[in-house]
């Protein structure tokens, strides 16, 4: 089993020393917890990894604090260079809005070998609360690259083994079959459990929901779709 926290922790690191919360951010995440999917998503196969990676994959995913504070990430597949895969992240919470790109190759090997050392982060754009992109790369992208590295573990969402989750509802919609497994990774010298659901219908990382420290944050699916994610940095 390999770690997996994905945008959770990506979303700590990002946010955890943001200014103080914006009444328009805030109503702005309310939309995207009001809708509630119908749609079933039955056993089509058994989750063991993510389907193959492909421009236009887009996955929404909800945060929920034990204090009841929410947050939004979109992880989105916009784009191809240089043999590898752009990532966008998109963050929205009560205090900040942020959106991320990374160009990131090797992806395709770590789904085969399981070895996050197999990734490598080319360059990372950065939109800041001033509309300015800032793109990192060459010498200071070599001096953040650990750091930038540390926070993508969920990019290697794999196991061999089966334990059926049940029916897992969520605002997506109502998935049959999960794959469910508990899994530990580490971000800045503390150490992260999360007992996650997973579901072959879902791109990407293949979550439908993960629980962390038993209940201290939960992430439910959102949103999601095999094609049509544009990106907002261009």
């Amino acid at each position: 089993m390999k770690k997996t926290l994905i945008g959770m922790l990506m979303t700590l690191f990002l946010v955890s020393c943001g200014p103080s919360v914006n009444p328009q951010l805030k109503a702005k995440i309310e939309p995207y917890f009001g809708a509630s999917g119908t749609q079933n998503f039955g056993v089509a196969k058994k989750f063991f990894a993510p389907v193959p990676l492909a421009v236009g994959q887009y996955v929404v995913h909800g945060i929920i604090e034990k204090n009841g504070t929410r947050s939004v990430m979109r992880t989105a597949i916009v784009g191809r260079e240089m043999g590898g895969w752009i990532f966008e992240y998109y963050n929205l919470t009560e205090k900040q809005e942020a959106v991320t790109q990374m160009l990131i190759t090797g992806l395709d090997k770590v789904r085969k070998t399981g070895s996050i050392d197999d990734i490598e982060i080319v360059w990372v754009k950065i939109r800041d609360e001033n509309g300015q992109v800032q793109k990192i790369e060459g010498p200071m992208m070599a001096m953040m690259r650990g750091l930038y590295k540390n926070n993508l573990a969920g990019l290697d969402t794999k196991t061999t083994a089966y334990v059926d989750g049940g029916v897992i509802k969520v605002p997506a919609g109502s998935f049959a079959g999960t794959n469910t497994f508990v899994t530990e990774t580490s971000i800045m010298g503390r150490k992260y459990k999360s007992k996650g659901w997973f579901h072959s219908a879902v791109p990407i990382n293949g979550m439908v929901k993960s629980v962390v420290d038993d209940g201290d944050s939960t992430m439910e699916l959102l949103q999601f779709g095999l094609k049509g994610a544009t990106p907002i940095l261009r």
